[in-house]
């Protein structure tokens, strides 16, 4: 049987490429848009709450980087790829419900951990079970909706990070305020429990028996020569650096966004909270417009899904730093929102390029091969990066007659009972220290958008 032939076998039957949708499609689509909201949720949760977490533990700002990244990126990484390689070959709806319930309860671990270590263990945990829903629900969207109906699916489904940007300040910010960062880990991760269920018990897997044996057959000890053919498509390649420079600046800057205003600009945790869940809000704009704006000028060759975030990734830096170097909080806010917006224009866009380059049988791993780029580069290194540079200048900012930084300053603020002049070193290095570190690591979405650039030149045409 030649390779077209088994291919095409192993796909579902071609969907009628009319407008209207079944029950059953809205059904999914809404689902696994739930599942993606809770899996960014479960994620970004740590950000909003890594003030009371560092006064509490005495952590530094490396600390908190390792806990957003490495802890997590590293291991979201390593069990993305296996993941998606089982979910080409076994049930894919028994295998998400499987991680859905995994990563929830880890987050909930996060809110019992009584130290550092039990915390970052904790991480791990959700980093391991993440991995596996952004290759597993990508393949299961693909499976279930014509090509023509695949780009509105994937801007909808890309919304999910900015909803979650939204409901984190809301539970985390408030409920942490009013009942402890601890609590809050508990509601955020506990209620994933029931969505794991209800994915079990809803969710059907589009393959048939007969495909799901011929594709087994494709695809048994078939990864490195997979692999291999990712590594020699250019279109690929550039998509994945650029993904991951995009995904080192954002996972840096907003991991330590709450931080900043907190204290550049004294804002408590729960309006910090607030301006990031309204930056999420507007995200959804840029969502939708990404999306739209890609099809609407898509080529042959569909250059317009690796350049429209090109734009939006300049565009974000450009934002980013007038917001972090405002003197005035009111005035940098607009900027924090624009940000958000060109930010979020890549979302639908880049993995539907993902998907366009990959071939049908490749869908999970080729999502997983692209998520690998942003995460073990943007979440592990991002955060790490942005914290090392903070605590790098605040210790420089730090007055040599008061002593080291890090000893008179735990946690980034003065030890109880010092006197005010040390508070207010304290205070005043810190700010600085982090305002720096989030305008230098801004600028790597402008290392993004030239590889994407790059990347639109190497786009081959495409027939389907």
């Amino acid at each position: 049987m030649s390779e077209a032939r088994i291919e095409a076998d192993a796909q579902p039957r071609a969907q009628s490429p009319a407008t209207r949708w079944r029950p059953y499609q809205i059904y999914i689509l809404a689902l696994l848009l739930l599942v993606t909201v809770c899996n960014y949720l479960d994620r970004i949760i740590l950000g909003v709450l890594q003030e009371p977490i560092k006064r509490e533990l005495s952590l530094s700002d490396a600390q908190l980087g390792l806990l957003s990244g490495p802890a997590f990126a590293i291991f979201y990484s390593v069990a993305g790829i296996p993941i998606a390689r089982l979910a080409e070959r076994i049930n894919r709806a028994s295998l998400l419900a499987f991680v859905v319930a995994f990563w929830s309860a880890m987050t909930a671990f996060c809110g019992l951990s009584q130290g550092y270590a039990q915390l970052l263990l904790s991480r791990v945990g959700v980093g391991m079970g993440e991995g596996g829903c952004i290759p597993i629900s990508h393949s299961l969207l693909a499976d279930n909706f014509s090509m023509r109906q695949r780009g509105v699916v994937m801007s909808v489904v890309s919304t999910a990070p900015s909803l979650a940007t939204i409901l984190a300040p809301v539970i985390g910010g408030l409920v942490a305020q009013q009942y402890g960062w601890r609590v809050a880990f508990l509601a955020v991760g506990l209620p994933g429990l029931l969505l794991a269920v209800l994915v079990w018990l809803t969710l059907k897997e589009p393959r048939t028996k007969g495909q799901a044996a011929v594709r087994t057959e494709r695809q048994k000890g078939s990864f490195f020569s997979d692999f291999k053919w990712l590594a020699g498509n250019r279109a690929f390649v550039w998509v994945f650096v650029g993904g991951a420079f995009i995904g080192l600046a954002y996972n840096a800057t907003t991991v330590f966004t709450v931080s900043f205003m907190i204290r550049s600009h004294g804002l408590t945790l729960a309006q910090a909270g607030g301006v990031l869940g309204l930056s999420g809000m507007v995200g959804l704009i840029g969502a939708f417009l990404g999306g739209f704006a890609a099809d609407r000028f898509a080529d042959d060759r569909g250059r317009s899904y690796v350049l429209v975030p090109a734009v939006g990734a300049v565009l974000t830096c450009v934002f980013y730093v007038l917001a972090f170097t405002q003197p005035n909080w009111a005035i940098g806010m607009p900027f924090l929102l624009a940000s958000s917006v060109a930010y979020n224009l890549k979302n639908g866009p880049m993995y539907a390029a993902v998907q366009n380059i990959v071939p049908g049988t490749m869908r999970a791993t080729g999502a997983a091969v692209f998520m690998f780029g942003a995460t073990v580069v943007g979440a592990m290194v991002g955060p790490v990066l942005a914290g090392g540079i903070s605590d790098m200048i605040s210790s420089q900012r730090f007055p040599a007659t008061l002593g080291r930084f890090a000893a008179t300053c735990p946690g980034g603020h003065a030890a109880k009972g010092a006197a005010a002049d040390i508070g207010a070193a304290c205070a005043t290095a810190s700010a600085a220290g982090l305002q720096t570190a989030l305008v230098t690591v801004s600028f790597g979405f402008v290392l993004a958008a030239v590889f994407l650039v790059l990347a639109s030149r190497a786009l081959k045409a495409r027939s389907d």
